[in-house]
């Protein structure tokens, strides 16, 4: 959805592309998780084992509590820092943070609008099992980690049905661009 939102013009921080270079080799967030973890959840160039550590955090809640204790703080603290730059910068496009576990995160307060981009639970499993290669177990587990799709569809503030066609959904990013920049 983010991408729709962008090529309307609107500038993107994408929570899981930040997590992704908090944790690049020699990165300030690699470090600290390389400290926690150890050398078993890394490659031999340092490259972090995403899958591996996916599996333990679904499976270990005082790990995942751990993970996101160190993590969380170096990717919000870059967030951040991209709202600071755009806040200082050019305004003329809106910011949108792309943030997949806002709710989990608790992180929702800090925001004027949230926007849930929403599907069924089952078609969630299906989109994880087709994008990730998991099993439709593995898949369900995943979730158990978020909370219910339904109970973050009713704390938002507006929603995106994405159970249709990529049109469908295209029409209502659209109208709710309309809605936030008019």
């Amino acid at each position: 959805m983010a991408i729709l939102f962008r090529d309307l013009g609107a500038t993107i921080v994408d929570a899981d592309q930040i997590a992704r270079e908090v944790v690049r080799p020699g990165a300030h967030g690699w470090q600290r998780l390389h400290a926690y973890l150890g050398d078993d959840y890394f490659d031999a160039d340092g490259n972090l084992d995403r899958a591996k550590l996916r599996e333990t955090i679904v499976r270990d809640p005082a790990c995942r509590g751990e993970i996101d204790a160190i993590l969380h703080p170096v990717i919000i603290e870059a967030m951040e820092h991209c709202w600071e730059g755009w806040r200082l910068g050019d305004r003329a496009h809106p910011l949108i943070f792309d943030i997949p576990l806002l709710f989990e995160s608790a992180m929702q307060s800090r925001f004027d609008i949230v926007i849930l981009v929403y599907v069924p639970t089952e078609i969630q499993v299906a989109r994880l099992m087709q994008r990730d290669g998991l099993s439709r177990e593995a898949a369900e587990q995943t979730l158990t980690i978020q909370l219910p799709i339904d109970t973050k569809r009713a704390a938002a503030h507006l929603v995106i049905d994405n159970s249709g066609t990529l049109e469908e959904t295209a029409r209502q990013v659209r109208s709710i661009w309309d809605e936030l920049v008019c």
